[in-house]
């Protein structure tokens, strides 16, 4: 490794004290006066291990301690050390971070971010790869949290301009508080990336959600009625602030495990990256995944968006969640945006028994092609919703709802 490493204290007396090794360089661990760290440990020797990084390796020298010198739970007395690895001094445990070196952005690996510390965030690993952007397990160091840390693709944000268009426009969503919205913790560039950091959500999108349900069965209209008005609720959180999301979809609702809340993603990429996301309609196959949620307007290049384009992507996550299948079907991207512009799906009814008629005819409504047919914005959509929770005993877990 060529690069800058971190020892740091993750556990003892010293807790989050941090020790930087240079290429080249060479580090002292023990309490004692002649030591580099003089960590306040008294179960650690004077003089407890010596760390180099030399010719591109990491070795670490048990230097004669008392207790011995423990990497990864085994002891040593010398041995090849890497980024990850775990060591126990005494009653100390420090950790080998790395340090993302700053890169010119079209020759950046974002892949070998992991394992690194990057824009206050240790990368744990990896969550998923989007055609814009990769998802990181982090861990805020300073907050000592948890987080979901995205990375945008260096060629999908090249110009300095417009990456500083994206960390403004993203960091204006930092105070936006709705059970419903993933929240943002931060937002910046680093090392010619732009990247987001928002709340680490334990459960499920929706997307994996729908492909389940060959085996596992249709969903109850009822949790269909409750995702739509978690989501209907989120959206009135951006409506009020004039935030259109544009890509409301299965992949951007999750429904966290613990409690099955559900809580829509990516608002924040939405109103960071509108311009560049819509144009993107125009490239071939760019979007052929999406394509089956979006509605006709964002398919031709002078389409209206606005909140009524959200209700639809909605209404088309709920008819894929009722039926199993999305509401626009059609083999290749010309059939699909035909069947997307033209074509009226069948009601839920006739694919899947017992949905609640009111239900059906809220998501239909929600699917028409003419966005003057919809919703006008989503406090209808949620009186709508409301209506039917009262005769058919339902509720939405989210009594404590709020726009904040």
């Amino acid at each position: 490794m060529s690069e800058t490493i971190r020892l740091k204290v993750v556990q003892g007396t010293d807790k989050d004290r941090t020790f930087e090794i240079p290429p080249g360089g060479s580090l002292l661990v023990g309490r004692g006066d002649a030591s580099d760290t003089q960590i306040k440990d008294p179960a650690m020797s004077r003089a407890h291990f010596r760390i180099n990084h030399q010719d591109g390796e990491i070795l670490i020298q048990d230097q004669n301690s008392a207790s011995g010198t423990i990497l990864n739970g085994s002891p040593v007395t010398t041995a090849r050390v890497k980024v990850g690895d775990t060591i126990r001094a005494g009653d100390t445990f420090l950790a080998i971070h790395g340090l993302a070196a700053a890169a010119p952005a079209g020759r950046r690996n974002i892949a070998n971010l992991i394992g690194t510390e990057f824009g206050g965030f240790q990368v744990d690993s990896l969550l998923a790869k989007g055609s814009e952007s990769i998802v990181f397990q982090a861990h805020e160091i300073k907050k000592d949290r948890p987080a979901a840390l995205k990375v945008m693709l260096p060629q999908f944000i090249q110009d300095p301009q417009q990456q500083e268009r994206f960390v403004r426009a993203m960091k204006t969503m930092l105070n936006v508080r709705d059970p419903h919205i993933v929240e943002l913790y931060a937002a910046g560039k680093s090392g010619g990336l732009c990247y987001s950091a928002m709340e680490l959500i334990e459960g499920d999108n929706l997307d994996k959600l729908i492909e389940r349900m060959g085996v596992d069965g249709l969903l109850d209209w009822s949790e269909v009625w409750r995702c739509a008005i978690h989501i209907a609720r989120a959206l009135e959180t951006g409506y009020l602030r004039d935030i259109v999301h544009r890509n409301v979809t299965p992949t951007n609702i999750i429904r966290r495990r613990s409690d099955k809340v559900f809580k829509l993603a990516d608002f924040q990429l939405a109103k960071a990256m509108s311009g560049a996301l819509a144009k993107q309609i125009t490239e071939p196959g760019q979007l052929l995944g999406e394509l089956h949620y979006l509605p006709p307007e964002r398919t031709v290049d002078d389409g209206l968006v606005d909140s009524r384009s959200d209700i639809y992507g909605l209404g088309a996550t709920c008819y894929a969640l009722l039926t199993g299948n999305p509401p626009a079907q059609g083999e290749g991207l010309v059939n699909l945006l035909k069947s997307v512009r033209e074509q009226v799906p069948e009601p839920p009814s006739t694919v899947a028994k017992n949905i609640n008629p009111e239900f059906e005819s809220i998501v239909m409504k929600m699917l028409a092609k003419n966005p003057d047919d919809r919703y006008r914005k989503p406090a209808e959509l949620i009186v709508a919703l409301e209506s039917i929770s009262k005769s058919n005993r339902l509720e939405a877990d989210a009594a404590d709802w709020w726009v904040g």
